[in-house]
């Protein structure tokens, strides 16, 4: 494994953030990252920002801690470093914990993706109530996020194309990415 992660110095929102990275590979890195809770529309086009208590959930499960010169130095070298290659990730819908999110006639609007995910409404009815949710989308992808404490939820979805579900990060929660291409 070379999952990289240096020092949280960045401070931002109260808290002390970090990098982490693969010198291997952009699936090394994101299996790491699905390990210590991290949501995938928090990948950052080559590392994920983690707060210090991830940090340290990330060298503890064998993450080389290094500092940050040594950490570009080493995606660099990989051919991994992409500068300016962030996801554009918009927030269409968000709904807090205890609230539905309201989705029918939103979905509409993105066709044959927002009807696949239209389709997964009775399941997300069941999750929505538990969770803070949301509907981001970019280019790519229309995604419905899922943020609660508690069990890993199903995961087998037919028409989706790519489900993420994280580990329970260090606050207890987990979170459930459902992605369907646009």
């Amino acid at each position: 494994m070379t999952v990289l992660v240096d020092a949280a110095v960045w401070k931002w929102q109260g808290a002390r953030w970090a990098h982490l990275v693969s010198d291997e590979s952009f699936d090394e890195l994101h299996e790491f990252a699905q390990r210590i809770g991290k949501r995938r529309l928090g990948f950052q086009g080559d590392h994920y920002d983690v707060e210090e208590v991830d940090r340290h959930r990330a060298v503890a499960l064998g993450a080389e801690a290094v500092d940050s010169r040594e950490l570009v130095r080493r995606i660099r070298e990989a051919g991994l470093r992409r500068r300016g290659d962030k996801p554009s990730w918009q927030r269409v819908a968000y709904a807090p914990s205890g609230r539905t999110l309201d989705l029918g006639s939103r979905l509409v609007a993105f066709g044959d993706s927002g009807m696949r995910l239209r389709a997964m409404l009775p399941f997300v009815r069941s999750l929505d109530q538990a969770s803070r949710s949301g509907l981001y989308v970019d280019d790519q992808y229309l995604v419905m996020l899922f943020d609660w404490v508690g069990p890993e939820a199903v995961v087998e979805l037919e028409g989706i194309d790519r489900v993420w579900a994280g580990e329970p990060r260090a606050d207890g929660e987990r979170s459930l990415e459902l992605f369907v291409r646009r």
